[in-house]
């Protein structure tokens, strides 16, 4: 990322004490990815008395990641943000990553099949999917062959939304809805104890 824009607050300006012996600073920086184009945001944190800015990696905080999805196995946690990462920077390639995260939670819920379509339907059958949802994991994996192979065609940057809110959709119902009842049950059981 190239930095255009950096600033640092010190500790009066963050309404902190100046003689508090482990203040220490924050640098905001606007950056643009060489890649997409795109600016965003980050702050480093650090701490005085190690004086090593290089040791902390940015936080980026605009733009902030749309992303509330609890419950996900890490796996595949990690494989969805890998998919995120590149939503801006090509659309075949998001909709090869989301792929390979729909191939995941088939085999992260033991779906069978020698084939994505026909673990997808396997998948439909043990975790008892919509028919709807069904049809809309077939249609993520129809775009991921698209993205895969370049006989098949081009994505776009207008089919990424698309992309991504199926594979949202599928992930809130196979894991995030199960993991929000889970809370609530439990919080209802700790609620019914006292």
């Amino acid at each position: 990322m190239r930095i255009v824009a950096s600033y640092e607050l010190s500790p009066s300006e963050r309404d902190r004490d100046p003689e508090d012996s482990l203040d220490g600073g924050e640098t905001w920086r606007i950056v643009v990815c060489p890649a997409c184009k795109e600016v965003s945001v980050g702050l480093i944190r650090w701490l005085d008395f190690l004086d090593v800015e290089d040791e902390f990696r940015m936080k980026i905080v605009y733009p902030a990641r749309n992303r509330t999805l609890t419950g996900l196995p890490p796996t595949i946690d990690s494989a969805y943000d890998a998919a995120l990462k590149v939503r801006s920077v090509d659309s075949n390639a998001f909709a090869v990553l989301l792929g390979r995260v729909l191939d995941m939670v088939c085999l992260d819920k033991q779906a069978t099949g020698a084939t994505l379509y026909d673990r997808l339907n396997s998948l439909a059958e043990k975790v008892d999917i919509p028919p709807r949802l069904a049809d809309m994991a077939h249609q993520l994996r129809q775009l991921r062959n698209i993205g895969a192979h370049a006989d098949l065609g081009e994505l776009t940057p207008a089919e990424v939304p698309v992309l991504e809110s199926l594979c949202r959709a599928i992930l809130e119902y196979v894991y995030t809805a199960p993991h929000l009842i889970e809370k609530v049950e439990r919080r209802l059981q700790k609620l019914k104890q006292s």
